[in-house]
């Protein structure tokens, strides 16, 4: 490649100026430094350009993070060069940008060393210079990238997260200089052009290949584009990424934020760890972890591939075949326990499924034929919660389960999900495969280790929006985890009463209390230790709980000890607020207001002073008003 620099951005009167910037890292530095001030159109009328204080924001924290790679102990010179430059002011001016700088600063290294921030040409010349390769001998760099055989990565980083990056900061760099060629053409500055007519007939995308080299390291963004592409892999080698934008989009409708956690999968679909992680030397560990970051990615691609397939319009699947995605999302957000095939295609025919049943685990039969065959009728009540299911409603059903089971089948020709009978999942590396899909989208997706290690309110705060079964498993891990589960011992009273105190700490007038408050319907309160049972009945919360539980092992509780809240809110939770018609839960509230002192109207108010949120939408259909 032809060397091209930006002209005009007086480096060299700026190294004549300062004789400490002329060291090769505090040359790199301040060429890096003028030059993209030069290309975010800094003024240059006096010789260098002169930073404001929003353009040495921006360099500190943007764009020196994205395009350049300094060891640790060179990071002092990016914003000792801003310095030297806003010296040059006076007064007020240069006060303004040296606070700017001195309040950046701390920040500009944080982002430099955060991993989240790497791009492939910042991540090679970082792992070069660690190898003791000079990054300003073209080949010693060409020798180093030789001597690779896959692309290392980053400790919990994907192959896919520095392809995104590194577009991104390929599309920034390359607008960047586009805008300066453009705007020095229109206003031609006295100081001169940034870059060349000559630069610019070379091409944009050269122009920054040969920017990036001086950054990092010499040779390395133009071999990465050559004859080491495939150590850095493009958008083209990622076409699973569709189907994990489809998968974002799937969390994105059920939690609205990607930082929501799913649960982790159940232990026997657990995603499947390679012994070879576990404890192979640290000298083969980067390649093991490559390795079998690949083996996702090229099964997350097939997997992709079967989506998208199934998206055409095809008589045997028919309109379930674009539902697929929406299928490897709900079975991993259920803990990847298996599903019912007649189930799911009866929630999509709109029928009516009992709420406490949606989510519920199916039983995964031996495998018999692989043919598919609707559920019988009474099979099928079960299922769905709906007694009177008859062999009318199962023919009805018929076409729909089978168009669904021939989904499924697609699907399971990956190897990545299975189909036995009427039960369907993924496989245990199919929940593999599906959790690199989500966590490529920055889906948080923790595995049990790591949810076993979140303090009590943040396990709290991410089971109220799991199925039942599944935050019943998880919290239930967590309390054995932290000395919790065998009913007794100092271990467990402190882990119970972390939980229950997590649980209690939400504010009743919150909207999402009745889903914190489910918790404690999910819970093995027989493991808990009677000593925390016996102060947790004076919680306004779960006082009601803790009662009953102490007279279920024969313990008497005086009535008047447990808190008008508590009681209140034990009756509103166990009223049926989604299921069977309103006649009936009017008489499930009729009959629990009549063992309530006062009567309905008293039953309303201490409801509504406990839960007013809750208490109107399950009294509100049934014509109910609140005080």
């Amino acid at each position: 490649m032809a060397e091209i620099v930006l002209t005009n951005t007086g480096l060299d009167a700026f190294l004549e100026a300062s004789p400490e910037f002329r060291s090769p890292g505090a040359a790199r530095a301040a060429d890096a430094v003028l030059g993209l001030l030069a290309l975010r159109g800094a003024d240059r009328t006096a010789g260098v350009p002169e930073p404001t204080p929003e353009l040495a924001e921006r360099l500190l924290l943007e764009d020196l993070p994205a395009f350049v790679c300094a060891a640790a102990e060179e990071l002092d010179l990016y914003p000792a060069v801003l310095r030297a430059l806003a010296g040059r002011f006076d007064g007020e001016r240069r006060a303004r940008v040296e606070r700017v700088i001195g309040e950046a600063a701390g920040d500009f290294e944080r982002a430099m060393r955060d991993p989240g921030n790497l791009t492939w040409p910042r991540w090679y010349a970082q792992l070069l210079r660690a190898d003791g390769t000079d990054p300003d001998d073209p080949e010693a760099v060409r020798a180093w990238l030789d001597g690779l055989a896959e692309p290392p990565l980053p400790d919990g980083a994907r192959r896919a997260d520095l392809m995104g990056r590194t577009a991104l900061a390929d599309v920034l760099l390359s607008e960047a200089l586009t805008r300066a060629y453009v705007r020095d053409a229109e206003r031609p500055p006295a100081a001169g052009p940034v870059l060349s007519d000559h630069d610019v007939a070379q091409g944009i995308g050269t122009v920054a290949a040969a920017l990036l080299d001086r950054w990092t390291a010499a040779g390395l963004a133009e071999g990465l584009v050559g004859d080491y592409a495939h150590l850095a892999p493009g958008p083209d080698d990622f076409p699973h990424l569709v189907l994990a934008d489809a998968l974002l989009d799937e969390h994105l409708d059920y939690y609205g934020e990607p930082s929501v956690p799913l649960p982790p999968p159940e232990p026997e679909a657990a995603p499947d760890q390679d012994a070879r992680d576990q404890d192979a030397p640290t000298s083969r560990d980067q390649d093991a972890r490559s390795a079998r970051e690949q083996d996702l990615e090229h099964d997350a691609d097939l997997l992709a591939a079967a989506v998208e397939a199934l998206a055409e319009p095809d008589p045997e699947t028919g309109a379930y075949g674009g539902e697929a995605a929406h299928l490897l999302y709900t079975l991993y957000q259920r803990g990847c326990s298996a599903e019912s095939v007649a189930r799911r295609a009866a929630e999509f025919e709109d029928w009516t499924v009992d709420p406490a049943l949606e989510d519920a685990p199916v039983r995964v039969p031996s495998p018999a034929s692989p043919a598919y065959t609707t559920p019988t009728a009474g099979e099928l009540a079960r299922l769905l919660g709906t007694p009177g299911v008859n062999d009318t409603d199962r023919a009805r059903l018929d076409r729909p389960a089978h168009a669904l089971a021939a989904v499924v089948d697609r699907l399971a020709a990956t190897g990545l999900v299975f189909r036995s009978g009427d039960a369907f999942g993924l496989t245990p590396h199919g929940a593999a495969v599906v959790r690199h899909l989500l966590g490529v989208r920055g889906v948080a997706v923790p595995d049990a280790a790591a949810a076993r290690a979140w303090d009590a309110p943040a396990l709290v705060a991410a089971a109220q929006g799991w199925p039942p079964a599944v935050a019943a498993r998880v919290l239930a891990d967590w309390l054995r985890a932290h000395g919790g589960g065998d009913g007794g011992g100092d271990g467990a009273e402190a882990a119970w009463r972390r939980l229950l105190g997590a649980v209690g700490s939400v504010h009743a007038h919150a909207t999402d209390a009745a889903a914190t408050r489910a918790l404690l319907g999910v819970l093995d309160w027989s493991a808990a230790p009677a000593a925390v049972l016996r102060t947790a009945v004076t919680d306004p919360v779960a006082g009601a709980r803790a009662a009953e539980e102490l007279r279920a092992r024969g313990e008497s509780v005086d009535p008047e000890a447990v808190p008008r809240a508590a009681r209140a809110l034990h009756v509103l939770d166990r009223l049926p607020a989604k299921r069977g018609p309103l006649e009936s839960r009017r008489a499930a509230f009729d009959a629990a207001a009549a063992d309530w002192p006062g009567g309905s109207a008293a039953l309303v108010h201490a409801m509504a002073e406990a839960d007013p949120h809750e208490t109107a939408r399950v009294l509100g259909p049934l014509g109910i008003s609140l005080p």
